[in-house]
């Protein structure tokens, strides 16, 4: 009698313990009830690092009572979606029981949920986002409202300062979330979250945040797919600035600029190097790009002022097709020196020069020494008059 007492109250506090795990590892159970959703369809999908993958269909009762049991190995997103417009992302740990109440109509805002702590984390996550949004489409309705206002434009630069505050105010929200949860894989969801079509956190911005949940997480789940590919992020990140820390130094001013050799319009290979003995600008630029077609106009003038006293200019083009390269140098009457691999930003200059963005610009000393990045047309003016003593 002594051990079945005992034997009792061990499974009395195993039940105890396990609280909603269906105590299958290899599983999880997704059941609930949802109004408006008698005898519909309802689509599990497994969200990846890279696509949406269809898992099951299954189909609700008469009285909208639906329960779902799904092979899974290890903790990950689910998409549980009643149409196209109407969905929610679960965090899933294999052995969990979900319990999911809501409207099928209004599902995405209406939903509540139990036995997941990922997905009660990141359901919070979500509402906070929505009442953002809120926020912003009543600024949206006040912009609307006040266009043929005399104070329009006082009313406008208002908006645009409460959409930053908001903005910022969601930013904020996320960096705590990370901060509060960083082994929960929710704040993967937090890490990649957008507002509108701008990414909150940014990994030129806010590395830290990435860098944090990486580690934390790989500490619980060393070998799960969406924490891998985190890390991969991270450590690809590190070596980008390593590399961009690397092309920055090499092309300060008091540096041998890198040698570049490229095809001209005629297929003739051109080198920087020959141009040795004069004054260089290396500009980068492009046909598509609208201020690289302002900055040529500035550019010809001072051309035409110095070439004569040893000025030149070595164009790289980062255009996407001969044709347009040829067009826009035949537009702006360029008459330097022009090259292109037509390679866009793969091409092997851009992380040789460290370009970001165009129009980009250094200029060499007769020894191609590099002794200014992106002159502005009146700096570059004033440094040439100053050499050339005109």
């Amino acid at each position: 009698m002594k051990r079945i007492l005992l034997l009792a109250l061990s499974f009395m506090l195993l039940a105890c313990q396990s609280g909603n795990n269906t105590g299958e590892t290899g599983y999880f159970i997704v059941k609930g009830h949802l109004e408006n959703a008698r005898e519909i369809n309802l689509f599990l999908e497994e969200l990846t690092t890279n696509d949406l993958i269809p898992l099951h269909t299954f189909t609700t009762d008469s009285a909208g009572f639906f329960s779902h049991r799904q092979p899974a190995n290890e903790a990950g997103f689910y998409v549980l979606r009643v149409d196209e417009n109407e969905n929610i992302t679960l965090v899933v740990e294999p052995g969990e029981e979900i319990h999911i109440k809501g409207d099928a109509n209004t599902l995405s805002e209406s939903y509540r949920i139990e036995g997941s702590p990922g997905s009660v984390l990141l359901s919070e996550l979500n509402r906070h986002l929505r009442d953002q949004h809120e926020l912003v489409d009543s600024l949206a309705k006040v912009f609307r409202e006040s266009q043929y206002q005399d104070d329009f434009m006082q009313v406008r630069e208002e908006l645009k300062e409460s959409y930053r505050e908001i903005f910022s105010a969601q930013q904020e929200y996320v960096k705590k979330f990370i901060r509060s949860n960083p082994r929960s894989l929710a704040s993967i969801i937090a890490l990649y979250q957008y507002f509108g079509n701008r990414l909150l956190l940014t990994e030129s911005e806010h590395f830290e945040y990435y860098e944090l949940l990486s580690q934390s997480l790989a500490r619980v789940y060393p070998t799960n797919k969406h924490v891998l590919d985190l890390s991969r992020r991270v450590n690809l990140h590190r070596r980008n600035e390593a590399r961009r820390r690397l092309a920055s130094e090499n092309i300060a001013p008091g540096k041998e600029a890198p040698e570049v050799i490229l095809p001209c319009p005629e297929g003739e290979m051109v080198a920087l190097s020959s141009l040795r003995g004069n004054y260089v600008l290396v500009d980068f630029w492009a046909a598509w790009c609208a201020p690289c077609r302002e900055a040529n106009s500035k550019l010809s003038d001072i051309y035409e002022e110095y070439r004569d006293h040893g000025f030149e200019i070595y164009g790289i083009s980062l255009d996407r097709t001969r044709e347009q390269w040829l067009q826009g140098i035949k537009d702006d009457e360029i008459n330097w020196i022009q090259v292109s691999d037509l390679r866009i930003w793969n091409s092997p200059v851009v992380a040789l020069y460290n370009v970001e963005k165009i129009p980009f610009s250094v200029l060499l000393d007769p020894d191609g020494i590099i002794i200014e990045k992106n002159p502005t047309p009146e700096k570059l003016r004033e440094i040439l008059s100053a050499v050339f003593e005109v």
